[in-house]
């Protein structure tokens, strides 16, 4: 992977945290409508699963811009493949196919979902974890 230089990196991550900001403006605003206007489940489905790949790539490239290495990015959309076959796919499950909308249980997954934790967790770690790999490959460990 070809690395980009430091300016690159810079209008990178101010985009995504622009981009990231913007998801979160505008969530109330009515675009499934336009798209599912007579099926109010698919309508669901498709903004909740929008915004959840949005803000997953968004939160892809603010972790790209702070750390651009390979590594860190195949960690990151594997916790982003993680999220969606164990948190998106069993929300709709429960949410629609249950219709199980007002437990605790429905509501975390809610939170996990529209907000990118999972993959801005990632942010701390690889900054604690990444100098112990630097030092450890350094030393042929």
């Amino acid at each position: 992977m070809k690395p980009i230089s430091l300016t690159m990196r810079y209008f990178l991550g101010v985009g995504c945290c622009l981009g990231l900001a913007a998801v979160y403006l505008l969530q109330d605003m009515k675009i499934g409508a336009a798209l599912f206007p007579s099926d109010p489940e698919w309508r669901f489905i498709a903004v909740k699963s929008f915004r959840f790949f949005l803000n997953d790539v968004l939160s892809i490239g603010l972790i790209w811009s702070l750390f651009p290495r390979r590594g860190y990015l195949i960690t990151a959309l594997v916790v982003q493949i993680f999220g969606m076959v164990f948190f998106l796919i069993p929300y709709f499950i429960l949410k629609i196919g249950f219709g199980l909308g007002d437990i605790p249980l429905v509501s975390f997954l809610h939170r996990l979902i529209l907000n990118p934790l999972l993959l801005l967790l990632l942010i701390p770690s690889f900054w604690i974890y990444g100098p112990q790999v630097k030092r450890h490959t350094r030393k042929g460990i």
